[in-house]
């Protein structure tokens, strides 16, 4: 026996019990109340709390940290890299491995070599469980007995099979939930969860209201965006379309292309839809169909990506910069007939966050001087302007379906909407090399067609955009309902433009704004992206370097001092969160985080 046991024997006054035959090395911390039976070791550095009850033939550490109220049964190994929160489970015969790719003949066993394995509060592990190295075990997770875990494993969740699946839900009290859509109930204690997204809120019922407590940790990611999500919400379907796609053979400009380019044309209420290779490439083969090219001049915002003034660039025209109106970050239409010249041929309005450009003053001065409008509906599939959808507004609309975005593919792709048959014909022409013959080419175009996977994916999606397009406003009305009250300061944080007015009842009909993102400002931004960021929650700033800033552009802009709020604004955005499965708690701890970081600046 160690001279460390003789000691605890000597705790007994303190609630300490353990077994003679037991080993406890130097250096163990143990809490009060807490018993360790016959023929188990702990070893040097390791940490037990109180309450804890250590079974027969234990081995526990290293440096192994056990919470309060642990129980761990019978035969179990917690080798070093180990933690178990308070109230974990082990049953019999439980085994925590530490180093993922053992070998007798190369040593693996030092600190840098082990994978932590971290057990949260409450979570239970039947008996002969294997924990592989380097997993998570959330929260009131149950693992069944003989499962072999070899990923994260969710809160709540019910996982077992070699290797473990989740097949259910457990409540905190260790009852399995009866599902049924969006609520889990426990007939053991009649608590009930709601289930969002693979994930779950305790409803906890009072005598005014129900609240729903969040079921994850104060530091848990919030990603920017979650590309995965609409995959996630199809993720049957789509997967069995790709592997129709695969099957059928016919890859490149096949049936799922044409009937998507039948079926969103049908959802825009227009005559014709092309799909290409990319937003970029619709808005630059929109130029070419329209003959714009050298010595022209296209009107646009510098207050957007790169893409819009790159297709100018690539058609030899120039691009001419208005300023944009701070109040909605959008083209300031009234400053658009001051830059008309001899040489202007096109307009091109970007639809930015998912916010509509004033159609009615761009279209009144295009048609007045007989300029052809471009639209760039990039961020904003979807929204509307006066009840009618962005994109049919001027002769073109050109959409991108980036993974981001509203609507959004699993790579790259584009589209080319139009009413006009010509432009439709040229557009489709120039999509295929040039040609609309196979091996006849009557001009240098482009290979920029639409993949038949993602069109096959979009077919999928579409139907579902108006509702994603719904969580997306109700996520921004969250956002503002909780924002407007942190700071009265506007020049340290100031939400969108005109907010409010965009989603009453009576403007609904005028203005549908879809939140690609959901972007405030601030003085501050980089401190309050830093105290985000510190917290575990992503943002990003779109755009920083307004285009005639950037050094592409910079020579031919020279000194622009009429681009003022262009310049402001760019030093001050910052989009929060924004998908369409945020959850309300999400966007909760997003504003309470604000809120922290306004009471220190």
């Amino acid at each position: 026996m160690t001279t460390a046991y003789f000691a605890l024997k000597k705790m007994k006054v303190d609630g300490i019990k353990v077994h003679e035959s037991s080993f406890i090395d130097d250096g163990v911390a143990i809490g009060e109340d807490t018993c360790i039976w016959h023929f188990s070791h702990v070893l040097e550095g390791s940490e037990i709390g109180e309450r804890c009850r250590i079974g027969q033939n234990v081995v526990i550490g290293p440096r192994v940290k056990v919470g309060n109220n642990v129980k761990i049964q019978n035969n179990v190994s917690v080798y070093e890299g180990v933690t178990l929160e308070d109230d974990v489970f082990c049953g019999p015969s439980v085994v925590f491995t530490n180093v993922h790719t053992p070998r007798s003949a190369f040593s693996r066993n030092q600190v840098e070599d082990f994978r932590g394995t971290f057990v949260c509060r409450g979570a239970s592990i039947g008996a002969n469980a294997t924990v592989v190295c380097g997993c998570r075990i959330g929260e009131h997770a149950l693992v069944g007995a003989g499962a072999v875990v070899t990923r994260d494993v969710p809160p709540h969740a019910v996982v077992y099979g070699n290797p473990a699946r989740q097949h259910g839900w457990a409540c905190e009290c260790g009852g399995i939930l009866v599902v049924e859509e969006t609520l889990g109930k426990c007939n053991e204690c009649d608590r009930t969860y709601f289930i969002q997204d693979s994930r779950m809120s305790r409803v906890e019922e009072n005598a005014t209201s129900t609240t729903v407590k969040a079921n994850c940790k104060d530091n848990e990611p919030i990603p920017v965006c979650d590309v995965r999500w609409q995959y996630l919400e199809l993720q049957q379907e789509i997967d069995e379309a790709l592997k129709a796609v695969a099957e059928n053979g016919n890859y490149i400009l096949g049936p799922n292309v044409k009937a998507f380019e039948k079926e969103v044309a049908t959802f825009f209420g227009s005559e014709f839809a092309v799909g290409v290779g990319s937003g970029t490439d619709a808005l630059h083969l929109a130029l070419r169909a329209l003959n714009i090219g050298p010595g022209d001049e296209v009107i646009t915002s510098p207050f957007t990506f790169v893409a819009t003034t790159e297709a100018i660039g690539l058609v030899g025209a120039t691009p001419v910069f208005i300023d944009i109106d701070p109040a909605t970050f959008n083209i300031n239409s009234e400053l658009i007939e001051s830059k008309i010249t001899n040489r202007t041929r096109a307009i091109i309005p970007v639809h930015l966050y998912g916010r509509p450009c004033a159609m009615d003053s761009i279209m009144h001065f295009a048609r007045k001087h007989r300029l052809f409008v471009v639209e760039d509906c990039a961020q904003a599939f979807g929204a509307t302007y006066r009840g009618r959808p962005v994109g049919t507004f001027g002769d073109v609309g050109c959409f991108s379906f980036f993974p981001t975005k509203n609507l959004g593919c699993m790579g790259d792709g584009g589209l080319v909407l139009t009413g006009n048959s010509e432009l439709f014909e040229r557009v489709e022409m120039l999509r295929r090399h040039g040609g609309r013959k196979k091996y006849y080419h009557e001009e240098l175009g482009l290979n920029s067609r639409l993949d038949e996977i993602q069109a096959a994916i979009l077919r999928l999606k579409l139907p579902h955009i108006k509702k994603w397009n719904r969580l997306r406003q109700h996520a921004a009305k969250r956002y503002s309902e909780q924002i407007q009250n942190i700071s009265s300061d506007k020049s340290i944080l100031k939400l969108p433009p005109v907010l409010g007015s965009e989603l009453s009842e009576s403007s609904a009909r005028e203005l549908e704004h879809v939140f690609h993102q959901y972007t405030i400002q601030s003085a501050k931004r980089e401190a309050l992206a830093l105290h985000l960021k510190a917290v575990g929650i992503s943002t990003a700033i779109y755009y920083p370097t307004p285009l005639h800033q950037q050094p592409v552009h910079a020579a031919k802009a020279g000194s622009q001092n009429d681009l003022l709020q262009s310049e402001k604004v760019a030093s001050e955005v910052l989009s929060l969160p924004m998908f369409p499965g945020l959850t309300n708690e999400q966007i909760d701890r997003v504003c309470h985080e604000i809120q922290k970081w306004y009471g220190k600046s």
